[in-house]
Parts: structure tokens; C-alpha cells; sequence
């Protein structure tokens, strides 16, 4: 009798442990980003495979859209347009043109709220020769073009719920091309970046990314430098804006 009632007491137990794993509630849902979850358009932190944003800003050197695609949680491809008032290559100076950056962001390491990616974006100007990078000399008012290659590093720090600052650091190389210059001149570049993301809902972000550095162009000898100044600009850019994730 014993024995049956042990059984009987066992049968129960097993039966409300099966019970209460059912009432449960069911696991929460893995990130398909590599940590923190929320989305991010410019730190370290890569956007989920599948996922895209959108999104818009203005700033110095002129207004931009910008939408980006997670081809993978570890590769992100998008398309930057943007019409320019100032030079997006080098210096601080008014110019009249437009810009088209390919931006990639390669997410290398994430662990807890920190995230580290590679990034690369091709980028090709146009308009005015000060627009394209010709500053400061006879042929700043011609039509140029400029082609480059943007390069370094990204981290980006989950301070808290909603809110991501990012850091960068590269460089870039290119050319610049007025042809009533003569000969494309080679460029190059040492960047900086900072910036600021904060989700005022799941799907809604505001951002801040600033870029500085200096640039270094060849000399032309007997045609003159590309800059007026030498050997060396600044650079300087700033983009404030909205993003969605859709």
C-alpha cells in the first residue's frame, strides 16, 4: 500500500512539474544583431540579416538620404546621395555639387554591449572644382569630379538603453580631377569620426556623426597645389538626421 501511494505521489509531482514548464512563458527571442538589439546606422553595431533603414540628414557639407540593408548580421551594404554646398573631400569652403557613398560595414567582434566593425565606402563627387576637392586656385569655379576610398574602423558602446556612441578611426585615398587642370591629382586622407544614436521608439533613431581629419593632395609643380593653403586641408563633416528601420 505503501509502495502505491510512493507511486501515486510521483505520478502527481512529474505531471504539475509538466504543467508549470507549459504555463511558462516561452524564451525571449534571440537578436538576429550581434548584441545589444537595437539598431544602429553607423556604429559598430551591424543591423540585423534581412533588416533595412532609411533615413535622412543635413549638416555641413549638404543634405543626404541614405538607406542601408543587412545582407548578413555581419555585412551591411547601403546608398548615400546627397546634394553639397561645401566640399565633402577637403576644406571648408562653399561649392556647388553632389556626392554618391556606397557605405559597408563589416562587424568583426560584439561582446555584451560593444561592438567593433570595418568599414569601406567608395565615394564619388561632382560639381564645381572646390565641390570635388580644387580649393582655393584659378580652377575652383570649373566643373570636377573626385573619386576616393574610405576606410578604417568602427566601435560603438551600448552606454544604455536606447543610446549608442560611436568612435572611428581611418583614412582614405583617391584623386581629383578638373580637367582644366590637366592631369588627376592623388588625394589623401586621415579621418576621425564621433557620433551619437539614440531610438525614440523600436523603429525611430536620431543621430549625430561628425567626421575631422586632414587631407594631403600631390604638388603640381609649375601648375600649383591643389590647395592654396599647401600640402594639407582640413575636413570636416557634420550630419544630423532622423533614421527608420522598416
Amino acid at each position: 500500500m505503501r509502495a502505491r501511494l510512493l507511486v501515486f505521489a510521483l505520478v502527481l509531482s512529474v505531471a504539475g512539474s509538466a504543467q508549470a514548464q507549459d504555463d511558462e512563458p516561452s524564451s525571449p527571442p534571440v537578436y538576429t544583431r550581434p548584441t545589444s538589439g537595437e539598431a544602429s546606422l553607423f556604429s559598430g553595431r551591424t543591423l540585423g540579416v534581412g533588416e533595412t533603414m532609411i533615413g535622412g540628414s543635413a549638416g555641413w557639407p549638404g543634405i543626404y538620404a541614405i538607406v542601408e540593408h543587412a545582407i548578413t548580421t555581419s555585412f551591411n551594404l547601403g546608398v548615400r546621395a546627397g546634394l553639397t554646398y561645401g566640399s565633402p573631400v577637403m576644406a571648408l569652403v562653399p561649392a556647388v555639387g553632389g556626392e554618391l557613398t556606397i557605405p559597408m560595414r563589416i562587424h568583426l567582434l560584439g561582446e555584451g554591449d560593444f561592438d567593433m566593425a570595418a568599414y569601406l565606402e567608395p565615394a564619388f563627387a561632382f560639381g564645381e572644382g572646390a565641390a570635388a576637392g580644387e580649393v582655393g586656385t584659378v580652377y575652383s569655379g570649373d566643373f570636377g569630379w573626385s573619386s576616393r576610398l574610405e576606410f578604417g574602423g568602427l566601435l560603438g558602446f551600448h552606454v544604455q538603453e536606447r543610446l549608442t556612441i560611436l568612435v572611428g578611426f581611418g583614412g582614405g585615398i583617391g584623386f581629383v580631377h578638373v580637367p582644366a587642370a590637366g592631369d588627376p591629382s592623388v588625394i589623401g586622407q586621415v579621418l576621425a569620426r564621433l557620433g551619437i544614436e539614440g531610438l525614440i521608439s523600436r523603429d525611430t533613431m536620431l543621430f549625430a556623426v561628425a567626421d575631422g581629419g586632414v587631407g594631403f593632395a600631390d604638388d603640381r609643380g609649375p601648375g600649383g597645389p591643389v590647395f592654396d593653403a599647401g600640402l594639407a586641408s582640413v575636413i570636416f563633416r557634420i550630419s544630423l538626421g532622423i533614421a527608420y528601420l522598416l
